[in-house]
């Protein structure tokens, strides 16, 4: 069974938000921990924040990359992989939480292909090259952060939404490849969670707040610890699966956009017209 202290995990997007309380948490169960991020700055923020929370840093490692980019991807993964010499485990959180809210006959193709680069190029070449260092490790564990917009049709989130979907068939197909392997793959699906930089209109919180059964916004912490059980002994037989972690909300709809795109494109615009 997987021990936490002689495990040693690669998180991306691990400067801030989500992929900062991952790491915080496996620091906190033992594991070497390598953030990956793109601002060797927030890294070594992100470092001073959890050394003054009084956090086991000795065992916390920054490595600056752009994950969507392939030769800064495969030198992430084997600088984390070079702290013990094998690799245990990879939480892929980096991606671009929404991208661009229109109508999909407004949609820039520009801004499309950002949405994509950063989440479904990313978390792919974080999966190619972070699995094939846990295959020669014996075996792992590899969690995507996919967003219930997967699941949802949220009107005018089409971006984000079919790119998490392509992650979460991309996830789905390397667990049935690399079981074999003792690898596993899974996803978690994220309702909105409360982030810093997080530019979210009242008017789009109440409409959350409204529909989610447990009547709170998510919380970084809320999605770490089901990293956590992923990545851990407890889920050693666990694979292809992506976890909604959404307070509820899936059992009722998609949030509203429309406080987003109206003032942009108008009523005209939001049924097509123009």
């Amino acid at each position: 069974m997987r021990q936490w202290t002689d495990m040693n995990v690669l998180v991306t997007g691990g400067g801030s938000g989500i992929g900062l309380e991952v790491a915080r948490t496996l620091l906190a169960s033992g594991a070497e921990v390598t953030i990956a991020g793109r601002s060797g700055e927030r890294l070594e923020g992100a470092r001073r924040q959890l050394a003054g929370e009084g956090a086991e840093v000795v065992k916390l490692h920054t490595v600056a990359a752009d994950v969507s980019d392939e030769p800064q991807c495969a030198e992430a993964v084997a600088a984390a992989t070079g702290i013990t010499g094998r690799l245990n485990a990879v939480v892929a959180c980096a991606g671009e939480p929404r991208g661009q809210m229109a109508p999909v006959t407004q949609l820039d193709l520009d801004q499309w292909r950002s949405v994509f680069d950063n989440n479904v190029v990313a978390t792919m070449l974080t999966l190619k090259h972070g699995s094939r260092e846990l295959v020669r490790s014996g075996g792992g564990a590899f969690v995507a952060i996919s967003s219930i917009s997967a699941q949802l049709t949220a009107r005018f989130a089409a971006p984000i939404s079919a790119a998490k979907a392509a992650v979460e068939q991309l996830i789905r197909i390397a667990a049935h490849e690399l079981g074999a392997s003792n690898v596993t793959v899974n996803a978690i699906r994220p309702g909105l969670v409360e982030v810093a930089r997080q530019d979210l209109p009242e008017q789009i919180k109440q409409d959350f707040l409204s529909i989610i059964p447990l009547n709170r916004l998510g919380r970084p912490h809320d999605i770490a610890g089901i990293a956590k059980f992923l990545i851990g002994p407890e889920a050693e037989w666990l694979t292809g699966q992506v976890v909604s972690v959404d307070g509820g909300q899936t059992l009722v709809r998609a949030f509203d956009a429309s406080a987003w795109v109206e003032p942009v494109f108008g009523t005209d615009g939001m049924r097509g017209l123009t």
